[in-house]
């Protein structure tokens, strides 16, 4: 039976715990959207994640509806705010639906398996996994140096399990920091994968792990070294490091101080630098028309293609470019659930980090926190590469935490 377990056996001194089946595929399920990722039905479906939580969910609804961290508020108020929104704009429920159903499914399965073993346990078990990730992406960068591509998109940028190396940072992230925290107990983990950061050459991840690692003491001076630090890296040393950072920095800061040509039908600008002003500004468009609720889950994609109909933009190589994740999970909050959605958001995330203690709970929390961080930059799907596993995570590890308090 696939919830079978052994929660801890003999191991000569005591007790060790021991992860059951549904902890490994839950935590393997966070690293298989390139391995096991094929086309279905027009979807990306992964063959070894989605199947498994179908299985799951069907197979343990007694568990789901006795649960006590369930995010049940959360889904109500998707469901209604979304509905809201598609009648004021007058959307399609086609998106909403492909939407809701998967995230109630994924997310559901993620808070019940976390809740019903030990999260930390969990959580190193995952950090387990991403180690072997950054191994196997060392390897793999070593080799396509002398012409072996594996799994890689540019030769000499690890993005070993992902499709991209900013992909690969916001799984990655979560255990370089909590190895970070515990560089003694786990100092050759947080070297491997801080030698595979390195080598995805990721602006967005560097930048975050600065930025976590100076929140988490909440001392002056390290704002004081990473603030000129980030400075430093985005506007002198990355562009003169390589060509992709270069015309990524500079056309990105040409946007944002006023060049809008990049959405014209020729112009040589990056994807990534369009990616995300076209789909910001659709975000934009959106709190305009409804500032309390935005278009609803689902809605970015519809109203993106609404916005710019008609367009010069329209025949640009890169017009459509993420259109449904809307470029970073942070803009797709923003255009689907409004003003009112970003904060219980960010609010959310922020409420349960935490920051007295020093041990484990700590750790974890802003390990989870960093991938929500990353996909601010970029991503902006709702289940793919962990998120749903960090959001729970970081749920059930503030809830455990305030009961181990005296």
């Amino acid at each position: 039976m696939i919830a079978a377990s052994l929660r801890s056996v003999p191991n000569g001194k005591g007790l060790m715990y021991v992860n059951s089946i549904p902890e490994l595929f839950l935590v393997l399920s966070v690293f298989t959207k390139e391995l096991a990722s094929r086309g279905l039905a027009g979807i990306d479906f992964d063959f070894v994640g989605y199947p498994f939580a179908i299985i799951y969910f069907t197979l343990h609804l007694q568990r789901i509806l006795n649960s006590e961290t369930m995010p049940w508020k959360m889904y109500f108020y998707i469901i209604i705010s979304s509905l809201f929104s598609i009648l004021l704009l007058n959307l399609e429920y086609g998106n909403f639906l492909k939407q809701i159903i998967p995230i109630i499914l994924i997310f559901t399965v993620n808070f019940v398996i976390i809740e019903n073993g030990d999260h930390r346990n969990i959580f190193r078990l995952y950090v387990k996994f991403a180690y072997f990730s950054a191994i196997f992406g060392i390897i793999q960068v070593m080799l396509s140096f002398v012409g072996i591509n594996i799994l890689i998109k540019i030769p000499g940028r690890l993005d070993s399990i992902s499709y991209e190396p900013s992909h690969y940072a916001s799984i990655l992230m979560p255990a370089l920091i909590f190895t970070f925290f515990h560089f003694k107990e786990y100092k050759k983990y947080f070297l491997v994968m801080m030698l595979a950061l390195i080598l995805t050459f990721n602006l967005t991840g560097w930048m975050v792990f600065i930025l976590v690692i100076s929140f988490a003491y909440i001392n002056p001076i390290y704002y004081l070294f990473s603030i000129p630090v980030v400075y430093y890296l985005v506007f002198y040393v990355l562009p003169n490091f390589n060509a992709n950072f270069n015309m990524r920095i500079v056309d990105t800061l040409a946007v944002f101080r006023g060049n809008i040509q990049v959405l014209s039908s020729s112009v040589n600008a990056n994807g990534t630098t369009i990616s995300l002003y076209s789909n910001l500004m659709v975000a934009e468009e959106n709190v305009k028309n409804n500032f309390l609720t935005g278009a609803g889950l689902g809605g970015h994609e519809e109203t993106y293609f609404r916005f710019y109909k008609g367009s010069i933009f329209t025949l640009n190589y890169y017009y459509g470019l993420n259109s449904k994740s809307g470029h970073s999970l942070t803009i797709r909050i923003l255009s689907e659930f409004g003003l009112l959605g970003f904060i219980l958001y960010v609010a959310a995330l922020v409420r349960r980090l935490i920051f007295l203690d020093n041990g484990i709970y700590r750790s974890i929390s802003f390990g989870c926190f960093s991938h929500f961080l990353c996909k601010t930059f970029k991503l902006g799907a709702f289940i793919d590469y962990g998120t749903p596993f960090f959001f729970a995570m970081l749920f059930i590890n503030f809830r455990e935490f305030k009961r181990s308090r005296p």
